[in-house]
C-alpha cells in the first residue's frame, strides 16, 4: 500500500502541550458564572456542571435560533452556527502554512480534527516564555476563536489541563470538564461572551441530539455486525438518516462516539437508493496490504429512521479488508453514493486503505495509517 502522506504519529489534542494551570474555582464571563471545577461539583445555584445552564435545550431537543448542537463522547455542546467546523492547527502547522498565506481559519471556528488526525512527522518552531494557550507551539498569528474536545482522563501520557480560565494578552482559554470529555475554548476579548455561553452549554448526554448513542457495539471492532439485522434492500423509504461516527480505541460500554450529523429530505433518500443499489460483496479491498489480526481505528453507526422504526448499519472504510455497508444480512460493497455523503462538519476520515479512501473520497489525495499497514 503506498504512502502518499507521511505521517508516523496520530494528532492528539487532549490538552495544551506543557502547560499546566491552577484550578480556578470559577469562570465569570459576562453575566455567566460556572463552577470549573472536578465533574460532579455543584455550579451556582445548586445545578451540578452537567445540568442544562438556563436558556438551553435537551440533548434531544432543538437548539435555539443561531445555534446548534455538537457532540463528542458522552458530551453535547452548544455553539453559534456561525462557527463551523474547521481544522485547527496542530504541531505540523509550519508544514501546512508554506506558500499558503490562509492555511487557517481566520474566523470562530470548531475544530474538526479527531483524535485520529494523521500528523506530519516535523518540528516546528514554537514555545516561547508566553502562555501557550492554542496547544502545539502555533504562533499566534494562527489563532482564532474555537471550540475543541478531548477525551478524559488524557490518553498517551499528555498532561492533564485543569479545568477553568486563563487569560493572557487579549486571549482567554477556557476548560470545562464533562463527563467522559474536556471542552476547551480559546477566544479573543470580542468573543468572550460567546465563549462563556459555550462552556457553560456544556451536559453530559447518553444519546445525542441525533440520536447517536455515546457507546456502541461496533466499539468491539473485529468488523463485529450489528446485532439487529435487516434488509435495507427492503426498505422502501426513509425519514432521516444519523451518521454516528465512532472511535475503536474504546470499549463497548464506555463512551467512543466522536461527532455525529444528521441527513433528511433529498438527502436521506439519495443515500438509501445508493444502499439499496450497491453491489453485495463488500469493498473495495486490497487484503494482501495490511496485518490480518487488526482493524481500523474508526467506523461510522447508520441509523436510518423510517415511520418511527430504527435500523442501524455498520459502515467499514478504514482497513483493506471487509470493507462495506453491513446491515447485518448483506455487506454490501462502498460506492461513492453510499460513502461520499457521510462525510461532512465534523465527521472526518483522517486515514485507512487507500482503496476505500478514493472511492469515499473521489477526487482527492488518499492517506494511509502507516502504523498498520503491511
Amino acid at each position: 500500500m503506498a504512502r502518499l502522506v507521511d505521517v508516523a504519529r496520530r494528532g492528539r489534542r487532549p490538552g495544551l502541550r506543557g502547560m499546566m494551570w491552577a484550578p480556578a474555582t470559577a469562570l465569570v464571563i459576562g453575566s455567566v458564572a460556572l463552577a470549573c471545577g472536578q465533574a460532579g461539583g455543584a455550579a451556582p445555584g445548586g445545578r451540578g456542571p452537567e445540568a442544562a445552564a438556563p436558556g438551553e435545550r435537551g440533548a434531544s431537543g432543538a437548539s435555539d435560533s443561531g445555534w446548534r448542537s455538537e457532540s463528542f463522547r458522552n458530551v453535547v455542546v452548544e455553539v453559534p452556527a456561525s462557527w463551523e467546523p474547521a481544522p485547527a492547527p496542530g504541531g505540523d502547522w509550519c508544514a501546512a502554512v508554506e506558500g499558503r498565506p490562509a492555511a487557517f481559519p481566520d474566523r470562530p471556528y470548531v475544530d474538526s480534527r479527531g483524535p485520529h488526525q494523521a500528523v506530519r512527522t516535523i518540528a516546528c518552531p514554537g514555545g516561547g516564555r508566553e502562555p501557550d494557550l492554542h496547544g502545539d507551539g502555533v504562533p499566534r498569528e494562527h489563532w482564532s476563536p474555537h471550540v475543541w474536545f478531548a477525551a478524559t482522563p488524557a490518553a498517551g501520557g499528555i498532561e492533564e489541563v485543569p479545568d477553568g480560565q486563563v487569560s493572557e494578552n487579549g486571549w482567554t482559554r477556557l476548560v470545562r470538564t464533562v463527563g467522559a470529555a474536556k471542552v476547551f475554548v480559546l477566544t479573543d476579548d470580542a468573543h468572550l461572551e460567546e465563549a462563556g455561553r459555550i462552556i457553560a452549554s456544556a451536559r453530559r448526554a447518553e444519546v445525542d441530539h441525533h440520536g447517536c448513542a455515546a457507546s456502541s457495539p461496533v466499539q468491539a471492532g473485529g468488523f463485529v455486525r450489528p446485532p439487529a439485522p435487516f434488509d435495507v434492500a427492503r426498505l422502501d423509504g426513509v425519514d432521516t438518516v444519523a451518521v454516528c461516527h465512532y472511535g475503536l480505541d474504546s470499549p463497548v460500554g464506555s463512551p467512543g462516539l466522536l461527532a455525529s450529523r444528521g441527513l433528511g429530505g433529498t438527502e436521506a433518500t439519495a443515500l438509501l437508493a445508493a444502499l439499496r443499489a450497491a453491489p453485495a460483496g463488500g469493498g473495495p479491498d486490497t487484503p494482501d496490504t495490511c496485518a490480518h489480526d487488526m482493524w481500523g481505528d474508526t467506523a461510522i453507526v447508520l441509523r436510518l429512521t423510517a415511520g418511527g422504526s430504527v435500523h442501524e448499519a455498520y459502515v467499514y472504510y478504514d482497513w483493506c479488508f471487509n470493507n462495506g455497508v453491513d446491515d447485518g444480512t448483506t455487506l454490501r460493497a462502498l460506492t461513492t453514493g453510499t460513502c461520499a455523503p457521510l462525510w461532512s462538519g465534523r465527521v472526518v476520515q483522517s486515514g485507512g486503505s487507500g482503496a476505500p479512501f478514493r472511492v469515499c473520497h473521489p477526487g482527492s489525495v488518499s492517506s494511509v495509517n502507516p502504523a498498520k499497514t503491511g
